[in-house]
């Protein structure tokens, strides 16, 4: 009888241990919704902006840790992968990259994700077949000594087909970035890396990025991520980073004269590395949604929002951002019409 009852208690701890672990996977995971694909691509939305809007002036959706959608949950911050982002109409993307034995791939954390070739790819393919957009490529992070194959890897993609943005002229970073034409970029990417800004004077196709609070001058971007700040609720995020973030690039401007590409930073972070990211995101969603479609009626924050970075992209979240172009006077006068029937 006592090894009956002990059988039956030590049954139900492991109903409850699995209970809760599958609580936890599922709480975290991101399965994908029909809702979340249409039958329609982005690939051109930046055609129906005028050429001479200042890139920095361009509202575009970011990707955060854009090489993620095959990692472990605890990890994976994109429900897909970046050929699908860039059909969406993603047009920054956060890029981690680790040297391993096995090859190159995106990291986050201890985790590795797709394979910095495909990414790279896909990247190359798109701008080359889109020449009406402009891609930002934000090299953020560098692991296993991998910077110089990167750069190497860049220059043979991009560079040799002259598919990145150079700044070839007396203008600081942060100045030539900050005058330059959506026009001028069209078929090109600016890419940024960080850390290594022995590399970065070198090579005039590389530009400045700054670190995690901004404290650097002169760069030519920046993008605000307080970790206090991110791993707060939801509600708390809005009322209290996000208002941060603008008021620190109003500094920024007073101090340095110009802006640069400004990425504001709209994902929480979990803290309890338990849960994963989507269990952030999917309470975060609705509040941050509304947040960004009420940008518009922000004459200040929508005359300063750029790049608007998020996590588990889907058409809906990138067209909510791609439609504050028409707030902000960006689309030609004679696709008003249509972009707006498009985006809003």
């Amino acid at each position: 009888m006592k090894k009956k009852k002990v059988i039956i208690s030590i049954s139900v701890v492991l109903a409850v241990i699995v209970a809760f672990a599958l609580g936890v996977v599922i709480n975290g995971q991101y399965f994908k919704k029909e809702s979340d694909l249409k039958d329609y691509q982005n690939h051109s939305w930046m055609s129906y902006l005028s050429d001479d809007v200042k890139l920095i002036d361009v509202v575009m959706p970011g990707s955060h840790d854009a090489g993620s959608y095959n990692m472990s949950y605890l990890g994976r911050t994109q429900g897909y992968p970046v050929e699908t982002q860039l059909e969406m109409g993603t047009r920054y993307f956060d890029l981690r990259v680790n040297k391993t034995k096995k090859g190159f791939y995106m990291f986050h954390s201890v985790l590795n994700g797709e394979k910095f070739d495909d990414v790279l790819n896909a990247l190359t393919s798109f701008i080359k077949s889109n020449p009406a957009e402009t891609l930002i490529l934000d090299f953020q992070h560098f692991k296993g000594g991998s910077e110089s194959d990167v750069l190497e890897m860049i220059k043979t993609s991009l560079v040799s087909q002259n598919l990145a943005v150079k700044n070839d002229t007396e203008k600081s970073d942060l100045e030539f970035i900050s005058t330059l034409a959506l026009g001028d970029a069209r078929g090109k990417c600016v890419i940024l890396f960080g850390g290594n800004e022995e590399m970065v004077n070198a090579n005039d196709f590389l530009f400045s990025r700054n670190d995690d609070e901004c404290t650097k001058t002169g760069t030519a971007l920046n993008s605000y991520y307080i970790s206090s700040l991110n791993k707060k609720g939801s509600q708390t995020f809005i009322s209290e980073a996000l208002p941060t973030y603008f008021d620190n690039i109003k500094d920024k401007i007073s101090n340095e004269g110009y802006k640069g590409l400004f990425v504001l930073q709209g994902q929480l972070t979990d803290g309890a590395l338990i849960f994963g990211p989507y269990s952030k995101e999917k309470k975060h969603d609705k509040n941050m949604t509304a947040y960004v479609s009420a940008i518009k009626d922000d004459a200040q924050n929508l005359s300063l929002v750029n790049i608007i970075m998020r996590d588990f992209l889907t058409y809906d979240k990138c067209e909510n951002i791609i439609a504050l172009n028409y707030y902000k006077g960006n689309v030609k006068a004679d696709k008003l019409t249509d972009f707006n029937n498009l985006f809003n």
